[in-house]
């Protein structure tokens, strides 16, 4: 990850490599998520963040920066004129159950203020039954 490309500290950050490296992005994501060094994380480490530990995690930080909370893109891919591509992506819909639990609990919060700071989850049933 050396040099410019790979220097999150310039502008833009992310690092071409990151950004070509899927394998590395969920090592990356992982290692951000135990928060520990990447070398670690590769069995070689000591548990210090080494220079090339901190050079991945500041690119990893510029890469979700510039990833959408929503979709999981990045403008750049979209943008032609940076070598983009406009329909790089198409749309899939997938029905997940429990959202669709939580879609049809959110329906009966009233609204107005008993509904502020309500939020739906869910628990395993066995767990709930066990609570009781």
């Amino acid at each position: 990850m050396a040099g410019a490309a790979g220097d999150p500290r310039q502008r833009g950050g992310g690092g071409k490599r990151l950004i070509a490296d899927l394998r590395l992005r969920e090592e990356l994501e992982l290692c951000h998520r135990y928060r520990i060094p990447h070398s670690v994380f590769l069995g070689a480490g000591d548990g210090r963040w080494s220079e090339a530990d901190r050079i991945k995690a500041l690119a990893y930080a510029a890469y979700r920066r510039q990833t959408c909370g929503q979709c999981g893109t990045r403008a750049a891919e979209w943008d032609e004129s940076a070598g983009g591509d406009r329909y790089a992506y198409v749309t899939t819909t997938v029905r997940c159950v429990g959202c669709e639990l939580i879609a049809l609990e959110q329906d009966q919060v009233p609204d107005g203020p008993d509904a502020y700071g309500v939020r739906i989850g869910l628990v395993p049933r066995e767990v709930q039954e066990k609570g009781r």
